[in-house]
């Protein structure tokens, strides 16, 4: 049973075009590829990061159903097929074969995507000789989740079930697919060459900072799919934390975003997009250039369904980006983390009287801040007493913000100081319940990471910042849990535009530090992983915009992440770090 479709889901629904592959060689392909890409001597088997970046240079063959073909074969035959068709129309054309006319017709190929630990299971029961129908189970561990929007959902472990297929036998004899469940299923290791990681960004209200939303969307049509969901505006999380300056009901006037060979990227929109100013149309251009280009030497041109539209001049809007160097607590001291080694500050804090169980520090150093035993959140300068900016019991380590708010927590509540000194109180309805554990604010002070414990367990959610016209907070948007996959989370801190640094235990009960996506990691099927190399971590920073990572372990070693499987270690005898943030 099948419901009305959007003029956008059923083009989704529709094979573009490309060249295709046989489905067993790719995969066979795929893992040994990633699996030779480092060969470690020693030490336990650990999933890497490396994923192929060129899907294009793989060839692909791919074949229809044999003659003769079991049930459980053409099953087997279309899933393989079917996999490859978000990399090429031609994948689809094939598994085309496979199915009755009427079931090809009612599927919604991309109404969700199951995302597998492995391979589908199959079994079928006995088949009398005569028997013109049959079933087929396909038992799948589904690891994560791809709605039709492209919003990637990691699961907390791998769930189990049956997605069953019906088969009929046609006047040739041949058995065919005639019902089938909506949607795709792909292992998680192919699962990133054939959807293309997409960050789309929506403006701050201040139109100064870039807002990322990590989607996923078929690589074939990435750019018309992604053009689209920008055109729909932002997700819900974020509405209250982000603005838009393309008119409502403005979409695509044809059904594709084409790149010239020049690198012109062609957004021709329908002529709602009239309705924009100068000033707004261009800023549009810079949120599409932003989401698009992927890489130098691709511009984007808008227009009027064929004419070009004018834009004006408007100031650069920045991506995240932490600014300024890490400060680490050694020796009594606040030292800047230079490379790998600690250096004395500019202009050293007095910490004369203090117990610093937390470090923190705003853009360019201003200001810093440390929790002051468990109970007090204090500013530090070179002389003078500090000044108290929050007191309470058992408060959260601080974060500080762009606009230089110092944000904590107490309970279930969310505490902000203001640089006035007014303090306000945020309390949040999907948090009364729990206790707030850790809060980081991102770069951009549209997002919070938040680890909560409660009657679920300790979870990890990135909510949308809410202000008011001062930019002072005022709430949060419901949140997207990520890392469901990373047990008795501590710690969470943001390492990229999309990437959270946490805390966590792996399988074994030892603490590791992880990665995992808002919206799904890049490379191992958006899955969260391990980083190995800093043995029992007791803290983790991380530098949006370059990548950087620090490690305290429970010897008070500082470490410097150098790969995914690769510390260096910078100093001992450090009790804290923390970037910007």
């Amino acid at each position: 049973m099948t419901t009305a479709r959007t003029p956008e889901q059923e083009r989704r629904r529709r094979p573009g075009a490309s060249a295709v592959a046989a489905a067993l060689t790719v995969l066979a392909v795929l893992a040994v590829t990633v699996g030779c890409a480092r060969i470690p001597t020693n030490g336990p088997v650990r999933n890497g990061d490396t994923e192929l970046e060129n899907i294009s240079e793989i060839g692909y063959i791919a074949s229809g159903p044999a003659a003769g073909a079991s049930p459980d074969q053409v099953v087997q035959g279309f899933l393989s097929v079917a996999q490859l068709g978000p990399t090429s129309s031609s994948s689809f054309a094939v598994a085309q074969e496979y199915v009755t006319d009427e079931a090809w017709e009612g599927w919604d190929r991309y109404a969700r995507v199951l995302v597998l630990e492995e391979d589908p299971e199959l079994d079928v029961t006995d088949i009398p000789a005569d028997a013109t129908e049959a079933t087929v189970d396909a038992t799948v561990r589904v690891v994560a989740t791809l709605d039709e929007r492209g919003v990637y959902t990691e699961e907390a472990r791998a769930n189990e079930f049956t997605v069953p297929f019906g088969l009929s036998r046609g006047p040739g004899g041949e058995w065919r697919i005639s019902q089938l469940e909506d949607g795709l299923m792909l292992p998680a290791a192919f699962f990133g060459q054939a959807f293309h990681p997409t960050t789309l960004y929506f403006p701050t209200p201040d139109l100064t900072w870039w807002v990322p939303d990590m989607r996923w969307f078929p690589r074939q049509t990435w750019r018309t799919d992604a053009t689209s969901e920008i055109l729909a505006g932002p997700p819900e999380w974020l509405q209250d934390s982000t603005t838009t300056v393309i008119p409502e009901g403005t979409s695509l006037a044809i059904d594709a975003v084409t790149v010239a060979d020049d690198g012109t990227i062609d957004v021709s929109l329908t002529s709602t997009i009239t309705q924009a100013t100068a000033e707004q149309r261009s800023l549009a251009v810079a949120q599409l250039q932003a989401s698009l280009a992927e890489g130098e030497g691709r511009t984007v041109v808008l227009s009027d369904q064929n004419t070009p539209l004018t834009t004006a001049g408007t100031d650069a809007i920045s991506a995240p980006r932490t600014t300024g160097e890490a400060l680490a607590l050694s020796g009594g001291k606040v030292l800047r983390v230079v490379g790998r080694e600690l250096r004395e500050p500019d202009e050293p804090v007095s910490l004369d009287g203090l117990d610093p169980t937390a470090l923190a520090s705003g853009p360019g150093d201003e200001p810093v801040v440390v929790r002051d035993g468990a109970g007090r959140i204090v500013r530090v300068t070179g002389d003078g007493a500090p000044d108290v900016l929050l007191s309470g019991a058992k408060l959260v380590a601080p974060s500080v913000d762009r606009f230089g708010a110092v944000w904590s927590a107490q309970g279930a509540q969310l505490l902000v100081a203001m640089p006035s000194g007014a303090v306000r109180k945020l309390d949040v309805d999907w948090l009364s319940s729990r206790t707030i554990q850790s809060v980081r604010v991102s770069p951009e002070g549209a997002r919070v990471a938040i680890v909560s414990s409660g009657p679920s367990g300790r979870l990890v959610h990135v909510a949308g910042v809410v202000r008011d016209a001062e930019n002072v907070p005022t709430g949060l948007s419901a949140p997207v849990q990520v890392g469901a996959s990373v047990r008795q989370v501590t710690q969470a801190v943001w390492q990229d535009e999309t990437a959270l640094a946490l805390i966590g235990q792996e399988s074994d009960g030892d603490e590791a530090v992880f990665l995992s996506g808002v919206g799904g990691l890049s490379g191992q099927g958006g899955l969260s992983r391990a980083q190995p190399g800093v043995p029992d971590p007791r803290s983790v920073t991380g530098s949006v915009g370059t990548g950087a990572m620090l490690a305290i372990d429970g010897g008070g070693t500082l470490y410097s992440r150098q790969s995914s499987a690769l510390w260096s270690m910078v100093s001992d005898d450090v009790d804290l770090v923390a970037f910007p943030g």
